[in-house]
């Protein structure tokens, strides 16, 4: 909780000195052209930084923009001329302003006296509201001069400004546009290109002619372009980096509001919050929770009556856990509701047409469940404000795809359900293994291999129909990637290159006809592809300089993996 109210306080800091430095330029302005756009300016910079001092409890900066706003709002509406004193005294607050905002930012325990900005403002105010103007409506009107009392405004001499102002002290954050970071993150990725290229030339020159000094040379400098090109794709991710908190703080003022709605009583507790993932994780997430958790509160989670038959606590529970896992990161929704029915799902799906009866009798569990993902289903009947479970669900799936990841379900009769969401680390820099089938090269992300073997054809067994093969004592599906990409490329070599896929917690082997090796790729979105029909996230350049696409072996599994 302390770490959140530092960020809030950080956040607050930095767009109360972004609105200081915007008011100096704007008086100089406004004395040069008295209009009445730019006073409207200072007051709304003005309004803004009192009212986020007031949400956390600056009452010092509070009275002295406060005063401030006061003078503005009267100026603007007409009830006083806008005069040289008003600009002296509303400006010596905002000096006070940076003052008191250095205080916070640097975590001195110094209490300034404002009283004295106070009363020049509150004096300003008493004697601006004399003067009376020939015309209200206008800014910048000819004015009476006072006959009553004067005050003086001193301005403040340079080398008190100088006294008041903080020490500067070295910028320790700097914000950056966005746009700015994803140009150097593009260069960063045509960099990472180049170097590939180069690596593969200076691997074939020093296989051809080993020894020659300057190729010794070449290949030396080679491997250190290598290195420092993964340490700035390394910084380069990091800056677009951020906590996945930024999504979750959201989330338990929505379980509670729906909860009520719906009369029921749930519990929302979220771990790994801090977990950080790239910025277009965090900019395009946030739809699928969301479907996630109001579908878990709505279907999920049973009324308290229900929950306390079935010998459950009254109050039902849902955890978001986020955390990293190799070069993934996992968010897993879980609640301990009634789970998902298969034979309602089924039912459901045969009713609406989306499957056959005979299609159904040989769907694997996996499969059935996975039938929540298409589009308008929902085991629900009737359609209410919030929907059943199924309902959004191809939405979710579609943005998690369009993220490179994969959506997997856990369900147990009466002990609830679990949603796992897997990203990639990084979205446009990967590790990938390069295979080949017949004269073909296709890249896969490295994240979805567990190992690489080497086997003889004789091990390859069959089982009703099915190939399969056994690796340490457990029985896998396996699968011959040119049957699967619809291509003609066959080895005739008894000896065959396996690839060991994970996708979740489905494990399965591919045959390719020979691996090539592990290389880090650039993705390049192809337009016009849709990465749900054809299994291709997208392609990339490799060292040769050959165009090959990346396989999205979470889409495969799911096309391959539908029958027991």
């Amino acid at each position: 909780m302390a770490d959140e109210m530092d960020e809030i306080i950080n956040e607050f800091i930095v767009e109360a000195e972004e609105i200081l430095e915007q008011l100096d330029p704007l008086f100089v302005e406004l004395e040069q052209k008295q209009d009445a756009e730019i006073i409207n300016e200072i007051f709304r910079g003005m309004h803004t930084l009192k009212g986020a001092a007031g949400f956390l409890g600056f009452q010092n900066i509070v009275d002295v923009a406060h005063r401030a706003e006061t003078i503005l709002k009267k100026t603007r509406e007409g009830e006083i001329p806008f005069t040289p004193e008003i600009t002296d005294a509303i400006l010596k607050a905002v000096d006070t302003l940076r003052i008191l905002i250095s205080h916070i930012k640097e975590k001195e325990e110094v209490t300034e006296n404002i009283q004295p900005v106070l009363d020049l403002l509150d004096r300003t105010l008493e004697t601006a509201s004399k003067i009376k103007p020939e015309k209200t409506e206008v800014i910048g009107q000819k004015v009476e001069k006072i006959e009553t009392e004067e005050i003086e405004v001193k301005p403040t001499k340079p080398e008190e400004v100088v006294a008041q102002t903080p020490k500067e002290k070295e910028v320790a954050t700097l914000r950056v546009d966005v746009e700015r970071i994803d140009k150097v993150m593009d260069l960063a990725g045509e960099i990472v290109l180049a170097r590939n290229r180069l690596l593969n030339l200076a691997n074939k020159l020093e296989a051809k002619y080993g020894g020659d000094e300057h190729i010794e040379g070449l290949v030396e400098t080679t491997a250190f372009l290598d290195r420092v090109t993964s340490d700035l794709q390394l910084a380069v991710m990091k800056m677009r980096m951020q906590p996945l908190q930024k999504v979750f703080v959201k989330f338990p003022r929505m379980v509670r509001d729906l909860a009520k709605t719906l009369g029921k009583e749930i519990d929302l507790e979220i771990i790994g919050e801090d977990t950080e993932v790239d910025k277009s994780v965090i900019e395009h997430i946030g739809d699928p929770l969301v479907h996630i958790i109001r579908n878990s509160i709505d279907h999920g989670i049973e009324f308290p009556d229900e929950r306390v038959s079935k010998g459950k606590p009254s109050k039902g529970k849902i955890v978001i856990n986020a955390y990293q896992k190799g070069t993934q990161i996992v968010i897993d929704i879980s609640d301990d509701g009634k789970g998902i029915d298969y034979e309602a799902v089924k039912a459901k799906a045969i009713t609406k047409g989306l499957i056959t009866i005979e299609e159904a009798e040989k769907m694997s569990e996996d499969a059935i469940i996975n039938l929540i993902f298409l589009p308008g289903f929902s085991t629900k009947d009737v359609s209410t404000e919030l929907s059943g479970r199924g309902v959004g669900m191809d939405v979710v799936r579609s943005n998690v795809a369009k993220l490179n990841g994969y959506v997997d379900i856990f369900t147990e009769k009466d002990k609830g359900t679990t949603f796992r969401i897997s990203l990639p680390l990084t979205l446009a820099i990967i590790q990938a293994m390069m295979v080949q089938v017949g004269e073909e090269v296709y890249a896969i992300p490295q994240s979805m291999i567990e190992e690489t073997l080497r086997i003889n054809i004789d091990e390859i067994k069959e089982v009703t129909g099915q190939k399969v093969l056994t690796i340490r004592d457990k029985v896998l599906p396996l699968f011959l990637l040119n049957e699967l990409l619809g291509t003609y490329g066959k080895s005739e070599n008894r000896r065959k290159y396996i690839l060991v896929a994970s996708v979740g917690e489905k494990r399965f082997c591919i045959s390719v006809d020979a691996v090539i090796g592990q290389e880090e790729i650039v993705i390049k979105t192809i337009n016009g592809i849709d990465s749900e029909e054809c299994g291709i996230m997208g392609a990339t350049i490799t060292g040769d300089g050959k165009v090959v696409l990346i396989l999205d072996l979470a889409i495969i599994s799911r096309k391959v993996l539908t029958v027991k």
